[in-house]
């Protein structure tokens, strides 16, 4: 949450967090966090600094740009959710009006994250083919572009799958701030009471088109405004491998263990399960392993995702220099947030962009975790 003094109101701060302030404390789904008297100021609004002690809120402040950034809460549960009670998220959509997640109680979701930097992008198609095989079964799609660049960076992608469901742009990462989406492509199982059953995780619909073509393609360094540092491509098709250059053959191989890793067939599997046996489905979680399973978020994590936010900020402001700077130490504090890092790496590819400016890149930052760790691996 942004923040540009030392107080905040009480709705903004709602809005912003999920923390609604109760005469007892803060409050988000079943917990509730003693607040000292004090932390209302005499306008009756609520002083920053002890919320973020309170509920283990980062202040990040960049004080030459006269800007702060309140991170997440890190000190009630420690992971990425506090609650499996679905938070309320309300973003642009692609055809220019704005959608609230909560609009669709009474329905079981699937919240889809993807990117225009990620290869996930042309799966888009086969989420729009999946929604209309289960949404007459009471499940449907949104999918929700993670893109700091705004909506013109996914738009040809959304477009060209025409989908009938909802079609979400997420500048400011919420979905990696309140649900704790690390990566792409994520999913997020929400039931008809607005519960979560299925925190974060990988979700690819059945098929991956990229890796598909792994078969007929060339791997090939891409520098246009994708920003994809590893894509395939379908000009330089070969019928086998002899005579790619040891560069070119590691990449592929990257790109194979990445692919080995992303189990869409189980996916879908699991969502099909879903889809036709509701809360009798095997793959339904309580809402204490919700939480359990969401991602761990030490004060680090929750500082990281303070720099980020202030990161985007100054980019959009047109403050590359300063959106470097904070994008930088949010990749130091979670280095294995890969929205951070392609989000953050996707502006170094073309002509104006500077990748010296990042300590990592795909191919280094893959090689040190392993390619078949980039993809968490599914835990029905």
């Amino acid at each position: 949450m942004l923040v540009t003094s030392n107080s905040v109101s009480s709705s903004g701060f709602a809005d912003h967090t999920g923390w609604s302030i109760k005469p007892h404390g803060a409050c988000k789904g079943e917990h509730c966090v003693p607040l000292p008297h004090e932390v209302h100021t005499e306008d009756g609004r609520l002083d920053v600094a002890i919320l973020a002690e309170r509920l283990g809120m980062p202040l990040v402040r960049d004080d030459e740009r006269g800007i702060a950034a309140l991170g997440p809460e890190s000190a009630v549960t420690g992971r990425m959710l506090t609650t499996a009670q679905a938070p309320e998220i309300e973003l642009p959509t692609f055809d220019g009006g704005t959608f609230a997640l909560s609009s669709l109680l009474g329905t079981r979701v699937i919240l889809v994250a993807w990117a225009s930097w990620c290869g996930c992008a042309h799966d888009l198609p086969l989420w729009q083919e999946l929604r209309e095989r289960i949404r007459p079964l009471g499940v449907e799609i949104v999918t929700v572009a993670m893109d700091t660049a705004g909506p013109e960076a996914g738009r040809q992608f959304v477009e060209r799958a025409a989908p009938r469901h909802p079609a979400l742009i997420d500048v400011a990462h919420i979905l990696g701030e309140r649900l704790g989406v690390t990566n792409v492509p994520s999913g997020i199982w929400i039931d008809e009471d607005g519960m979560i059953v299925r925190p974060p995780e990988t979700a690819f619909p059945g098929r991956a088109v990229v890796f598909e073509e792994l078969r007929q393609a060339d791997l090939e360094r891409e520098t246009n405004e994708t920003g994809n540092s590893l894509t395939l491509t379908r000009e330089v098709l070969k019928s086998d491998e002899e005579g790619l250059t040891p560069e070119v053959l590691e990449r592929l191989e990257m790109t194979r263990g990445i692919a080995a890793a992303a189990e869409p067939e189980l996916y879908l599997e699991m969502v099909l399960d879903w889809a036709h046996a509701g809360r009798s489905s095997k793959y339904v979680l309580s809402a204490e392993d919700v939480v359990e399973r969401s991602s761990p978020r030490t004060l680090d994590v929750a500082t990281a995702a303070a720099h980020f936010e202030i990161g985007q900020h100054l980019q959009n402001a047109g403050d590359h220099a300063g959106a470097v700077a904070h994008w930088r130490r949010a990749h130091e504090l979670q280095p294995l947030n890969w929205t951070y890092k392609r989000q953050a790496w996707r502006y170094e590819y073309g002509e104006d962009g500077d990748p010296s400016l990042y300590d990592g890149s795909m191919e280094k930052d893959l090689r040190e975790v392993g390619p078949g760790n980039y993809f968490h691996k599914l835990r029905p």
